[in-house]
C-alpha cells in the first residue's frame, strides 16, 4: 500500500531527518485520514468480483454504514492523537487506525475492495438523491408557481370582459364594497338635494305672498287715488291722490322684486329636484354616471384599465409558456442523470439516508 511505502521511505532515513520532516505531521495525517476515510485501496480480494450490473444490496450498504460510521469515530479519534506527533507518529497512529479499520470490516462481513466499490457507488447514490431532491423542490416551485399564474390569468380574463361590457354599456366598474359607498354617498346627496329643493320652495311661496299682498296694496290705493274718500277736502285732495298713486307705483316695485325673488327660488328649487333625481338614479345604479364629465372620466379610465390588464394577460400567458417549456426540457435534462443510477441503489440508500448521513457526521 502507498503508506507502507511511505513509512519504508520514512525509516531508511535518517531520524534526525525525520524530526525535520515534523512540519508535514499534521498534513501528513491529513492525508492519511483522508486516503483511509475514502480507502483508496489498490490491493484486491480474491473472493470478491464487483458486480457487473453495479448494484448493491441492503446487506453491503448496511454493513458499509456501519462500518463508515465506526471508522469516522476512529479517524476523529487519531487526528487528535496525532497532534504534535512527528511524522514516524503519524505513521504510527495510522498503523493502529488501519488496523482498527480492518477489525470493522471483518466485522461487518466485507472486503477492502468490496467497501471501496460500496463507497463509490454510495456517493453516486448521494448525490443523485440530492439531484432528485432539488427536482422535486422545483417541481413543487413550478407548480405552485403555475397554478398562481393560472389563477391570476383567469381572474385578469373576468376582469377583461366586465371592463369591456362597462366600456360598452357607458357604465363604471365597481366592487361591492364601492358600490355601497357609492350608494351611500347618493342617497346622502339625495337628501341634499331635497332639502335645498324644500328650502327654495318656501323661498318662492314667501315671495309670493309677498308679491299678492304688494299687488293688492297697489291695487287699493289706484283705487284711493281715482276715488278718495268724502272725508278727504278739497284743498288736501291733490296731495292726498299723489301720495296714493306714489304708494300704488312703490307697491307695484315691491311686487316686482317678490316676483322675482319667487322666479329665481322656483329656479333653484327645480335644479334642487333635478339633483335629487339624479342622485336617485345613482342609488338605483351607481355603475352609470349621470354628469357629462363623469361619462367623459369613466370612459377614460376603462380604456387605461383595459389596456393594462391586456398587457398583464400577455404577461402572464408568457409566464405559463415559459414554466411549461421548463417542465417539459430543463427538468427532463436534469432527470436523465438520476436515471442513470441502479433504482435499487436509490431506493435502497433512500431507505437509510439519515443512517448513512449519521455516519458521515452531517448536520441536519
Amino acid at each position: 500500500m502507498v503508506w507502507q511505502d511511505i513509512g519504508r521511505r520514512c525509516t531508511r532515513r535518517p531520524v534526525n531527518h525525520c524530526y525535520r520532516e515534523n512540519s508535514m505531521s499534521k498534513r501528513i495525517v491529513a492525508v492519511v485520514c483522508a486516503l483511509v476515510a475514502t480507502c483508496t485501496v489498490a490491493v484486491y480480494a480474491a473472493d470478491w468480483q464487483e458486480p457487473k450490473d453495479g448494484v448493491y444490496t441492503e446487506k453491503q450498504l448496511t454493513a458499509y454504514i456501519q462500518t463508515m460510521k465506526a471508522h469516522m469515530q476512529t479517524l476523529k479519534a487519531a487526528g487528535k492523537a496525532a497532534e504534535g506527533s512527528s511524522g514516524a507518529g503519524a505513521i504510527a497512529v495510522y498503523s493502529a487506525t488501519n488496523a482498527k479499520f480492518k477489525e470493522e470490516l471483518a466485522k461487518n462481513g466485507l472486503t477492502e475492495p468490496e467497501y471501496q466499490w460500496i463507497g463509490n457507488k454510495v456517493f453516486e447514490s448521494y448525490g443523485a438523491l440530492i439531484l432528485q431532491d432539488t427536482i422535486d423542490k422545483s417541481k413543487a416551485d413550478m407548480a405552485a408557481s403555475m397554478k398562481k399564474n393560472q389563477d391570476e390569468l383567469k381572474e385578469k380574463q373576468t376582469k377583461l370582459a366586465e371592463y369591456e361590457k362597462a366600456s360598452k354599456d357607458g357604465k363604471r366598474v365597481m366592487t361591492k364594497d364601492d358600490r355601497d359607498s357609492a350608494i351611500k354617498s347618493a342617497k346622502e346627496d339625495q337628501q341634499s338635494a331635497l332639502d335645498e329643493a324644500k328650502q327654495h320652495a318656501d323661498e318662492a311661496k314667501a315671495a309670493k305672498e309677498e308679491a299678492d299682498k304688494a299687488d293688492a296694496d297697489a291695487k287699493q290705493n289706484d283705487a284711493l287715488a281715482k276715488n278718495p274718500p268724502s272725508d278727504v277736502s278739497a284743498d288736501d285732495r291733490p296731495g292726498y291722490i299723489e301720495d296714493k298713486k306714489n304708494a300704488a307705483q312703490s307697491a307695484r316695485d315691491t311686487a316686482k322684486e317678490a316676483r322675482d325673488k319667487q322666479a329665481e327660488a322656483l329656479k333653484a328649487e327645480k335644479e334642487s329636484r333635478a339633483k335629487a333625481d339624479a342622485a336617485a338614479a345613482r342609488v338605483k345604479d351607481p355603475e352609470v354616471p349621470t354628469m357629462v364629465e363623469d361619462k367623459a372620466q369613466v370612459k377614460q379610465q376603462n380604456e387605461e384599465m383595459i389596456k393594462q390588464l391586456k398587457e398583464e394577460i400577455d404577461n402572464s400567458q408568457q409566464a405559463i409558456k415559459l414554466l411549461n417549456d421548463s417542465q417539459q426540457n430543463g427538468l427532463k435534462d436534469l432527470e436523465s442523470g438520476v436515471s442513470k443510477i441502479p433504482a435499487q441503489n436509490l431506493a435502497l440508500l433512500k431507505k437509510h439516508r439519515t443512517e448513512w448521513e449519521d455516519a458521515m457526521g452531517m448536520k441536519k
